[in-house]
């Protein structure tokens, strides 16, 4: 029991150490020219949007991939592109211009080994595969003092 909730704890601080290097260490932005800049906002259609400046990306080691074609409407992307909402939704960040991050809705068909099987997703969209955990706490204002 105490091994699980020190991991827990361990995953809690890692991910806060991100969170503060990602946003200036709690503010609630940074100035454009500041090489930690970033910004959460609702682009077109209401999708929410998160654009990170390139050391900020960096820092959170923002990886991408290809979704592919899967065959009956769906696409396959790798399992650690799939986020949840705390609504239960599932979702995943689609890469929709330099540094941007935009949240796309998705529905899950099935899962097979290490990929996952989607509708709701175009072919060749690509998505963040590492870093968007991240994202989500930036765009939820999570670490950031209002």
């Amino acid at each position: 029991m105490h091994r699980v909730n020190r991991s827990v704890a361990g995953a809690v601080i890692a991910a806060a150490a991100v969170l503060a290097a990602l946003t200036g260490c709690g503010a609630t932005s940074a100035p454009a020219a500041s090489p930690t800049a970033w910004m959460a906002h609702t682009g077109p259609h209401g999708a929410l949007s998160v654009v990170l400046s390139p050391l900020s990306a960096q820092r959170v080691g923002v990886q991408t991939a290809a979704a592919a074609t899967a065959g009956r409407g769906q696409t396959a992307v790798p399992y650690s592109a799939l986020l949840y909402q705390p609504n239960g939704s599932s979702v995943v960040y689609a890469v929709t211009g330099p540094l941007t991050y935009t949240l796309a809705t998705v529905s899950v068909a099935s899962m097979q080994g290490s990929q996952v099987y989607l509708t709701g997703l175009t072919p060749g969209t690509v998505v963040v595969t590492v870093g968007g955990e991240e994202l989500l706490g930036v765009q939820d204002g999570v670490g950031v003092e209002t």
